[in-house]
């Protein structure tokens, strides 16, 4: 008899798939954070490490020596992790605003099947066990795709 008022399954639309996968994403970046700070603060935090790391690999580049190459090597990492970092959580703010959700769903329409594949893989990535470079594999994975699928948003 009580079986009958069961729970209707909540449908999770666009909007929220990409603000699931965003925020798991954005807090698989932060991991070496302390969790007690808030999280957009830890945001900041890892954008002020990477463009400090940027800047200090900036200054010491040469191409005489095998340290200034490995220097503009590393300036050059830096410098697209901070402009995806920057990318991610300023797309994440958009997701957070609630007044938005309508043309946000509206404007990933025609993303909907990819993300919606996307946003099943980050829920069962749970069920596996990765090594800590694989686990860095999937998530650059993650984020690659999701940028791809959001990249005409705005």
């Amino acid at each position: 008899m009580f079986g009958i008022f069961k729970e209707s399954e909540k449908i999770v639309d666009t909007y929220e798939q990409v603000s699931f996968i965003l925020k798991h994403l954005l807090t698989y970046e932060l991991k070496d954070l302390p969790i007690r700070y808030e999280f957009w603060y830890r945001v900041a935090i890892r954008q002020e490490e990477l463009r400090t790391l940027n800047t200090e690999h900036r200054a010491k580049i040469t191409m005489t020596t095998a340290v200034g190459r490995f220097h503009k090597t590393q300036y050059e990492v830096t410098k697209q992790q901070l402009a995806k970092l920057e990318r991610l959580a300023d797309i994440f703010k958009s997701f957070c605003i609630e007044e938005e959700r309508e043309a946000l769903n509206h404007r990933l329409h025609f993303q909907k099947e990819a993300i919606t594949e996307l946003y099943e893989h980050v829920q069962n990535k749970e069920l596996y066990i990765y090594c800590d470079s694989v686990q860095q594999q999937f998530w650059d994975a993650v984020s690659e795709d999701i940028l791809n699928a959001i990249a005409h948003i705005d």
